[in-house]
């Protein structure tokens, strides 16, 4: 027979009497895909291992190690054998010793990881011993007040002096705000009584400090004071609160932001850039009155938006916060939207942690994207009927205070 007959025999299938398998067959009895011998090394350190096939199933976690190391592999100390699949083969191809025809055989397809041995508090048990381990623990000590740097933020939002409303005028305004700054005062102590004593301040006036005269045509006959008027309640008022805090605290920063209500207008519309604000100026204002005095001001400072601003951000112990007032979006629900477009325009509270607005005159809070907060904090008006009489929702008054330390915000309260 020539060379290539010979090749072209052993290219042609043969059968064998016993199992009807061809040559190729015999040569290389067939494995099911995926199930081929040998080791696969896991990016978290542990080796997933396809055993060669075996005529009984595994016994033992002994047993999954012998057959384990049976392939020259090595059990790292600290690591276990465990055995994740077993599969039954009853009409599997196998050859007893090279050389020897392949048979039909019953077989048992195993595969087992590698990997670091019991964590420390599964081997207790359960998980009741979990939990029981975990609440008997000892605590971590405190951290010392007088080294931990905390920051009180007191919101003063839509107070807009002048407005009468269902729940009285400017005597009951003012009534209100003054017992405010007395629970204000009350919390800073219950801080103090707790650990948590603030060693600095923070007032966001966010907005709406004056009703006005030209935004709608009836505040002309439900208004109770002149325009001149509103500007100096709003100021003694922002007086009073600042020198609560002035005298208090070794820092203060005050800030503002740009309004609706406190817009400078004529016939409902407004004029000059959003700097023309009546609550911008009257902090403006007291920032004059207070660097007339360093002696006892010194250690106040003020923040209010740019000339075509209408937002600021500030760094309060580590956490920025964005001040803005709201009238820049229809509905509460479109907060977020706002908010995610400043960022994308770069806007002064583009990278802040925490966004307060006023405006919506009511209390609502809602966390999103990555540990961002947004507040929406509730008013100090003597209400708003209109928005009664539309919707029949009747928001509560309050002055919104939290604290801000090196784990965050805390201690949120409306006094």
């Amino acid at each position: 027979m020539t060379l290539t007959a010979e090749l072209d025999a052993l290219l042609q299938p043969a059968s064998n009497p016993q199992t009807g398998a061809t040559q190729a067959q015999r040569l290389h009895p067939a494995v099911p895909r995926g199930w081929e011998e040998g080791v696969r090394y896991e990016p978290t350190g542990s080796m997933v291992v396809t055993a060669p096939p075996a005529e009984q199933p595994p016994a033992s976690e002994a047993d999954w190690r012998a057959r384990v190391e049976a392939m020259g592999l090595v059990i790292p100390e600290g690591f276990r054998v465990r055995l994740t699949e077993a599969r039954h083969d009853p009409a599997a191809w196998h050859r007893d010793a090279q050389g020897e025809d392949a048979v039909t055989r019953a077989v048992w397809r195993c595969r087992y990881v590698i990997e670091p041995a019991e964590a420390a508090w599964l081997s207790a048990g359960d998980v009741d011993a979990l939990v029981r381990d975990a609440m008997r623990r000892r605590r971590k000590p405190r951290t010392a007040v007088d080294t931990a740097e905390r920051a009180l933020v007191v919101v003063y939002a839509d107070a807009q002096a002048g407005k009468v409303g269902r729940d009285g005028g400017t005597p009951e305004l003012v009534a209100r705000v003054a017992e405010r700054f007395d629970r204000l005062e009350d919390h800073v102590r219950d801080l103090k009584a707790i650990g948590r004593g603030p060693t600095a301040a923070y007032w966001l006036d966010a907005g709406d400090c004056v009703e006005n005269v030209e935004n709608t045509a009836q505040q002309a006959h439900t208004n109770d004071l002149a325009m001149t008027e509103m500007v100096r309640v709003h100021r003694r008022i922002t007086f009073e609160g600042l020198d609560r805090l002035a005298g208090r605290f070794d820092r203060v920063v005050a800030a503002t932001c740009g309004s609706n209500h406190g817009r400078v207008r004529r016939n409902r519309e407004a004029v000059g850039p959003p700097s023309d604000d009546w609550g911008i100026e009257v902090l403006s204002q007291i920032a004059d009155a207070y660097a007339r005095n360093e002696s006892a001001y010194g250690h106040v400072s003020f923040v209010m938006p740019e000339r075509w601003r209408e937002t600021v951000s500030l760094d309060v112990v580590g956490t920025i916060v964005g001040l803005g007032h709201g009238h820049q979006f229809a509905r509460p629900e479109k907060a977020i939207d706002w908010w995610r477009g400043q960022t994308f325009g770069r806007q002064p509270i583009a990278d802040a942690d925490m966004l307060i607005t006023g405006h919506f005159h009511h209390w609502r809070a809602q966390q999103v994207g990555n540990g961002r907060l947004w507040i929406q904090a509730p008013t100090l008006d003597n209400g708003s009927d209109w928005y009664t009489a539309r919707s029949g929702e009747v928001s509560a008054s309050g002055l919104l205070v939290f604290s801000v330390g090196p784990d965050g915000w805390d201690d949120l309260r409306i006094l």
